[in-house]
């Protein structure tokens, strides 16, 4: 079974992530809010609560070895995707892969 249920991220949560995946490298909190500051318009503080919950998520790695902390994802983008698409076919498809894929081909997009 995946660990979305452990990794299972909000909203704004995932915007944190997606700038960590996009930029591929570890960055401090000052680096990701400058970035989100941009982006959705937050402040120090909102980046600050999200970085601390998605540590205790276990869902970013904190490298304090330095004299700034960098934060890094914990996993990646591919593998919370799977985690998701695992958590669908599950509850929504009854672990019928093949029903998804119907529900995709019969939509148009597959």
């Amino acid at each position: 079974m995946s660990d979305y249920t452990s990794r299972r991220i909000s909203e704004a949560e995932l915007s944190v992530m997606e700038t960590l995946w996009d930029t591929g490298a570890p960055m401090t909190a000052k680096e990701l809010q400058t970035v989100l500051k941009e982006r959705r318009g937050w402040e120090r503080t909102t980046v600050r609560s999200l970085l601390t919950r998605l540590q205790e998520k276990g869902s970013v790695q904190v490298d304090k070895d330095a004299d700034v902390a960098t934060y890094a994802p914990a996993f990646t983008k591919k593998e919370y995707g799977w985690d998701l698409a695992e958590v669908l076919i599950e509850r929504l498809y009854n672990n019928d892969a093949k029903a998804l894929v119907a529900e995709l081909t019969a939509r148009g997009v597959l």
